[in-house]
């Protein structure tokens, strides 16, 4: 789901997305002329593998998910709104790619360190 960054006010927007059994819940909403914030959270299940035994199991989630969306190169030393550079997802055609966005979650959580409980 690809929406055009200019299209985006200051008004919070409603998104939801699916993806794998994954969803993304969130708002979506301008802060400045280049910055976006994208507030919401990621739920559902997921499979991983136990770090420990290396079996399979299904993990829920419910993880809180702020990021910031730049229109661009994002430089931090020249913004006077300061946020962590983890924090920014850079676009540079003038679309945000939710699909992208939730699939990176989706992966970095996979990447992380699981033992089945």
């Amino acid at each position: 789901m690809k929406i055009a960054m200019r299209k985006i006010s200051c008004a919070p927007k409603d998104i939801a997305l699916h993806i794998e059994g994954v969803n993304l819940q969130a708002q979506l909403y301008r802060i400045d002329s280049q910055i976006l914030c994208l507030k919401g959270k990621i739920y559902g299940e997921i499979e991983l593998i136990c770090d420990k035994s290396g079996e399979e199991y299904i993990h829920k989630l419910e993880n809180p998910l702020v990021l910031y969306i730049s229109d661009g190169i994002w430089n931090a030393q020249s913004q006077t709104k300061k946020l962590d550079s983890f924090e920014v997802v850079e676009f540079f055609d003038g679309f945000i790619d939710l699909h992208y966005i939730l699939e990176s979650e989706i992966e970095s959580i996979r990447s992380d360190y699981h033992t089945k409980d």
